[in-house]
């Protein structure tokens, strides 16, 4: 591992409980010496990656914050597909949410405004538990063979918490294979009590691999009077559009200077 890279693990250590650090605790969980610590987080806080936020602790910076709203502007599924969960949001009264997968991570990069999004647990950019909820199972399952008994293995299996955790291998591997078949998956109080999400993935029309995922949110009560299946249908029709509009904005040539 390079320094830039071993730089840039200091930032790995924050997390959704770990919101502000400290060198001690970066020498102890990384391994390394008290002077290099220093010059990383030196290195960070001139990047703007590391801000000081208290007697000898430190919180992400603002250079993240600058770097998200360029990630909004040009994300392709954002660019994409903004327009297209608005009026899914719009015409449903439902919540809409874009969510990838990454290194073993996945969150949720776009919510819609239609709905109270205080009331979920998992807003965006908050990491989702892998397999509970509807886009995080729609994502999960979409890894097939050898990567996903890994996720299994390493994660699933090893959450004492987790509702596969205590049950074989081939029981998960068919519950994902079932979402892959389905092209969807529809979960209960999985993330939020009350709550029932659809999710469906958005396929590349390319090479057909998963890009990413659309769910919308909202209360059993709301579902039941929009029936089940029509969002369903609507939220799949999205999906595909969106994957659709990705494909012509890459087939569009880049005009020469």
């Amino acid at each position: 591992m390079g320094s830039l890279s071993k730089t840039l693990g200091v930032l790995d250590l924050f997390g959704a409980q770990q919101l502000q650090i400290d060198p001690d605790t970066i020498v102890e969980r990384m391994g390394l010496s008290r002077a290099t610590v220093y010059r990383y987080v030196r290195e960070l806080c001139e990047a703007g990656l590391l801000t000081r936020v208290g007697a000898g602790s430190y919180g992400l910076g603002p250079r993240i914050i600058e770097l998200d709203w360029m990630m909004r502007q040009y994300d392709p599924i954002l660019s994409a597909g903004r327009a297209l969960m608005n009026e899914l949001a719009r015409d449903t009264g439902l919540a809409v949410f874009a969510s990838v997968f990454y290194d073993g991570h996945i969150i949720n990069t776009y919510i819609t405004e239609a709905y109270d999004t205080a009331t979920f647990a998992f807003g965006r950019g908050h990491p989702l538990p892998l397999f509970r909820g509807a886009q995080s199972k729609v994502l999960v399952a979409a890894q097939k063979g050898k990567r996903l008994q890994q996720l299994f293995e390493q994660h699933i299996a090893n959450d004492p918490g987790h509702p596969y955790s205590q049950r074989p291998w081939s029981e998960f591997a068919r519950a994902a294979k079932k979402i892959r078949r389905d092209g969807y998956c529809i979960t209960h109080e999985e993330l939020n009590t009350g709550l029932t999400g659809i999710a469906a993935p958005i396929v590349s029309v390319e090479h057909k691999d998963v890009l990413g995922s659309i769910s919308a949110v909202g209360s059993s009560h709301d579902f039941r009077l929009l029936r089940q299946d029509a969002v369903r249908d609507r939220l799949i029709d999205t999906a595909q559009r969106i994957a659709q509009n990705i494909h012509a904005q890459r087939s569009v040539p880049a005009r020469s200077a």
